[in-house]
C-alpha cells in the first residue's frame, strides 16, 4: 500500500524539525544562504496555509465564506484558522523585501512543503467534481471530525515553523545582516501564534481523537515479490473494484458476484486451516467459510447478461494462489511458535484479508440487490422447486410451457439475500457498509510534530 496521509504529514513534520536544527546548529555561511533560507521558510508557510484551505474546503465550494471569515471575529474553527493564516500576509506574491529561494537551493523545509502539497493531493484523489465520490474513502475524507484532527496537527506544525524566526534572526546577525533587513524578513508574529493556539484547541475539541492519518491515495498498485504484502495490496484493490461495481446501475454480471463469494470462502477457509481448525469445526473462520460456500453455490444457479469482470477475476485467482502458498492446507501455522515474526506477519495478513472480504460481502450484497431489481437476472426453470412455483403463477406457466429460463422469482431472490445476510452475520459485519473504517493502535502518536520544548537547551 502506498504512503498514507499521515505518512506524508509526519515526514513533513520531521523535515520541519530537521530544517530548524540546521539553522540552530549551522547558521548561515553567507548572506545568499540566509536569503534562500528565508525564502524556503515562506514557501513552507505558504504550503501550510494552502493545506489548511484544502482541509477547510475540500470540495472548493466555500471560498467566499472563508474569505469573509478572515474579516470576522467569529470563534468557530474555520474563522479562527483562516484569521490565523491571513495574518501571515502575502506569501505567494510577496512584497519586494521578501526573498524567493533559488530554484536549485536544497533545504528540508522545501521537502516539507512538497510533502504537504502531496498530502493535499492525496486527499483530492478521492473527490470528484460536484461532490462525486471516487472511492470508498470519500466519506472519511469529508468527515468534519477527521479533517479537524488533521487541522490540529497542521496548526501545531505551523506554530513550530514560526518558532524558527528567532533562530533565523540570530543566524542572520552572525553574518552581519542589518536589523532593519531582518525585521522586514521576520516581523512580529505574536498575534499569529495566539490565533494558531486557539485554532489548535478548537480543532482538538472538535476532532475528539479522530484524524485522516490512515487515508491512502485512491490508487491501487500491487507490490509483487513479498506474498504477504502482495496479498494485502490485491485484497484492497478487489475491495475498491467491488465498491466501483456498486456505483454502476446496475452491474449485470452475476459471475463476478460468484467470484467474490468464492474469494470470501477461500480467505476464511485458509485462515481457519492456518490456525489448525477442523473443517467440521465451529470456530468463526470455519463458520464464515461455510456461509460463503453456501452463498457461492446459490449464486452459481443464476444467469445474467453481463460478462465477468476480467480484472477482478485476475486478482481473485492471484489471491487464491497466494492463500495456498501462505497457508497450505496440510501445514497449519499454529504448529510454529507464534513468537516467530514471519508467522505473525502471515496470520496478520490472513486476518486482514478476512476483514476486507467481509466488507466486500456487504458491497456485493448491494450489487446483487441492484441487479435483482433490474429484472435482468434469470434462473433455469429446471432448478425451481414446488415452493417457487406455488408462489409465482408466471413462473409456473413458464415451467408448464417448457421455457428454459425464467426471471428469478422474488422468493428465490429473498433466499440469496438471506445467504448474504448469513455471511455477514458469520463475519460479524451486520451493520450497513459505509466504507472502510480507520483503525489505529491505542498508543499511536502522530510522528514528526515537534514542540518548542524539544529544542530547549540545544546548542
Amino acid at each position: 500500500m502506498s504512503a498514507t496521509y499521515g505518512d506524508l504529514v509526519g515526514k513533513a513534520g520531521a523535515d520541519v524539525h530537521t530544517g530548524l536544527l540546521h539553522v540552530m546548529r549551522r547558521g548561515f555561511v553567507d548572506e545568499a544562504q540566509a536569503r534562500n533560507t528565508v525564502g524556503v521558510f515562506y514557501d513552507l508557510l505558504d504550503a501550510q496555509r494552502a493545506h489548511a484551505w484544502r482541509l477547510l474546503d475540500p470540495m472548493h465550494v466555500h471560498t467566499d465564506g472563508l474569505l469573509k471569515a478572515t474579516r470576522r471575529t467569529d470563534e468557530d474553527l474555520p474563522s479562527v484558522t483562516m484569521r490565523a493564516y491571513a495574518t501571515l500576509g502575502p506569501l505567494r506574491a510577496r512584497p519586494v523585501w521578501l526573498p524567493y529561494p533559488d530554484p536549485d537551493f536544497e533545504h528540508p523545509w522545501r521537502d516539507a512543503a512538497d510533502r504537504l502539497g502531496a498530502a493535499a493531493d492525496l486527499l483530492a484523489t478521492h473527490l470528484g467534481p460536484n461532490g462525486l465520490s471516487l472511492s470508498e474513502y470519500t466519506d472519511l475524507v469529508l468527515d468534519p471530525r477527521l479533517r479537524a484532527g488533521a487541522l490540529a496537527s497542521l496548526t501545531e506544525l505551523t506554530a513550530v515553523t514560526l518558532s524558527a524566526d528567532v533562530w533565523i534572526g540570530a543566524a542572520c546577525r552572525h553574518r552581519d545582516i542589518g536589523w532593519e533587513q531582518v525585521a522586514q524578513w521576520l516581523p512580529d508574529r505574536d498575534a499569529t501564534r495566539t490565533l494558531l493556539t486557539h485554532a489548535h484547541d478548537l480543532a482538538v475539541a472538535r476532532a475528539d481523537g479522530h484524524d485522516l492519518r490512515d487515508i491512502a491515495a485512491n490508487t491501487h498498485p500491487v507490490r509483487e515479490g513479498d506474498p504477504v504484502i502482495e496479498l494485502t495490496d490485491r485484497m484492497l484493490r478487489v475491495r475498491h473494484a467491488a465498491w466501483t461495481l456498486a456505483r454502476t446501475n446496475p452491474d449485470y454480471s452475476v459471475v463476478t458476484l460468484h467470484d467474490l463469494a468464492g474469494l470470501g470462502m477461500a480467505t476464511h477457509l485458509h485462515t481457519a486451516l492456518a490456525h489448525g481448525a477442523r473443517l467440521d469445526g465451529t470456530d468463526r473462520f470455519t463458520t464464515s467459510a461455510k456461509a460463503f460456500h453456501a452463498l457461492a453455490g446459490d449464486l452459481s444457479d443464476y444467469l445474467a447478461p453481463g460478462p465477468p469482470n476480467p480484472d477482478l477475476r485476475t486478482d481473485i485467482l492471484a489471491i487464491r494462489q497466494l492463500l495456498a502458498d501462505l497457508a497450505p492446507p496440510m501445514n497449519p501455522l499454529r504448529q510454529v511458535r507464534i513468537a516467530d515474526p514471519h508467522t505473525r506477519q502471515v496470520l496478520g495478513a490472513l486476518h486482514g484479508a478476512c476483514s476486507v472480504s467481509a466488507q466486500i460481502n456487504q458491497t456485493a450484497s448491494s450489487v446483487f440487490a441492484t441487479l435483482a431489481r433490474s429484472g435482468h437476472v434469470h434462473i433455469p426453470t429446471r432448478l425451481l422447486t414446488g415452493e417457487h412455483l406455488s408462489d409465482d403463477p408466471e413462473t409456473t406457466a413458464a415451467k408448464l410451457t417448457g421455457r428454459r429460463l425464467v426471471q428469478a422469482p422474488d422468493i428465490r431472490i429473498h433466499q440469496t439475500t438471506a445467504l448474504y445476510q448469513a455471511a455477514a452475520a458469520a463475519t460479524g459485519t451486520t451493520a450497513p457498509y459505509t466504507g472502510p473504517q480507520v483503525v489505529r493502535a491505542a498508543d499511536y502518536e502522530p510522528p514528526g510534530i515537534f514542540r518548542q520544548a524539544d529544542f530547549e537547551g540545544r546548542p
